[in-house]
């Protein structure tokens, strides 16, 4: 007969977390909650799965495991206490940060581990080292010449088995990613990048030749703005010089209005270059050589503050702060943008995986992705073809890629080239089946 599933919720504290003692309490609790339960369930349980939070969970299960005979695994979304280093609140070389560095390799380790399911390649990588660190220190114990030789060998062992259970699985973007009876040809580029048939841009008083730059999701601590913030600072200030006169002028003339001037503004005129440029209106090619953009945030997370402080110093920027968006009509408030921003701090990488990618490549759009190209993200990225990668700090490749989104045909490509992507790897149905299918395996206990 089937397994029929049972829910059995504890009872947990609210110190509240807006301070970091009322954290500390109510993570507490929450220990000393499951371990009971654990402790006290009958019949005990075969596999104890633990996630992320709260931090170090992991050591639990694998006691906990030990103590009433099953085996445990994990599925990590934040890797403590790297995280806690990337933030800046332990330095590596700090004791309490060695402990904890412990601590997390023990609660991924022994025979008993079943796997270690991760989000993405760069933080499968991390959570091996971590894993493989667990046998150099099996060696450092050696006592005689041939003890050392035989934890040498049992540590060699213990390396390849540890890695062997370490996967990675990405999240999803959404119950399905497109409709199944509906081949990706037929998904045209007017339903991908044309801002008209959704009134939502209208809505929010965006202007149909506007490009839409969009960050949508937590602000939080392992994000980037500065870049971003700094291009919208310039980007709108150069488009609207008062020299648009001359610029008017300049496109106006068949002269100056070249084959070679056009391709060099990444063919923003579409089929427009094979014509006479004499037949162009000069409004008409001022906005699209010259196109206006509007950066939007829309969100919530500690670096909120910054995007409110530019705000503040800019009042005349291009630039708006929201709220989140409702989930109902999350899908339409990512395609109202043109191009999505997405960021993560170079030492963040391996730690986290934002889950912001799956969304916006189900939307059909192409994303702006500031951060490591060894990062999950950077990589996705590159291999869909889906959007631009720009290195922190690179303000000049920024403003390249977002120069190059403004050109309609590349955002079209790049688009479709983002939600092939996500059919293939970000479906939700297929990446669920593989998470529980890794999760319920079953492995002898060594």
């Amino acid at each position: 007969s089937p397994c029929v599933p049972r829910i059995i919720r504890i009872g947990a504290t609210s110190f509240g977390r807006g301070t970091f003692v009322g954290k500390l309490l109510d993570y507490a609790f929450y220990y000393l909650g499951v371990a009971w339960k654990l402790t006290t369930l009958r019949p005990g349980p075969d596999r104890i799965v633990a996630l992320t939070t709260p931090p170090l969970l992991s050591v639990l299960a694998r006691g906990m495991s030990r103590l009433r005979g099953g085996d445990h695994a994990h599925w990590v979304m934040d890797l403590y206490p790297d995280v806690m280093a990337a933030h800046g609140m332990l330095g590596e070389k700090n004791a309490v940060y060695r402990i904890l560095k412990r601590l997390a390799r023990w609660g991924f380790g022994g025979r008993r581990c079943a796997a270690v399911l991760t989000l993405g390649p760069d933080m499968a990588e991390r959570v091996k080292k971590v894993m493989s660190d667990q046998s150099s220190v099996i060696r450092k114990g050696g006592g005689d010449e041939g003890e050392g030789e035989d934890l040498a060998g049992l540590s060699a062992q213990l390396s390849t088995f540890n890695s062997q259970r370490v996967l990675w699985v990405p999240l999803w973007g959404g119950e399905k990613v497109r409709d199944p009876e509906m081949p990706i040809s037929n998904y045209q580029p007017s339903t991908l990048n044309v801002p008209l048939p959704f009134p939502l841009r209208r809505q929010r008083g965006w202007a149909d030749d506007e490009v839409i730059v969009m960050y949508s999701g937590n602000m939080g601590l392992g994000h980037r703005f500065e870049e971003i913030l700094a291009a919208a600072e310039r980007v709108n200030i150069e488009h609207r010089t008062p020299n648009i006169e001359q610029r008017s002028e300049e496109v106006a003339d068949p002269m100056a209005c070249s084959r070679e001037m056009i391709e060099s503004r990444n063919e923003s005129c579409g089929p427009e270059t094979q014509a006479d440029c004499s037949n162009h209106q000069p409004s008409t090619l001022i906005s699209q050589l010259f196109p206006s953009y509007r950066f939007v945030f829309f969100g919530g997370g500690k670096r909120r503050g910054e995007v409110a402080a530019f705000l503040d110093a800019h009042p005349g920027a291009a630039v708006e702060l929201h709220d989140y968006a409702p989930a109902g009509m999350l899908m339409e408030h990512l395609q109202s943008a043109d191009v999505h921003f997405v960021s993560l701090e170079d030492s963040w990488t391996g730690t986290m995986v934002p889950s912001k990618l799956q969304g916006i490549f189900a939307a059909g759009r192409p994303v702006i992705f500031m951060g490591s190209a060894e990062s999950s993200i950077g990589c996705w990225v590159a291999e869909s073809g889906g959007g631009w990668v720009v290195g922190q700090g690179d303000v000049a490749g920024l403003r390249a890629a977002l120069a190059e989104a403004a050109s309609r045909p590349i955002r079209e490509a790049r688009g479709r080239a983002a939600l092939a992507f996500a059919q293939q790897h970000f479906d939700k149905r297929t990446n669920v089946a593989r998470v529980a299918e890794i999760l319920t395996s079953e492995r002898p206990l060594r």
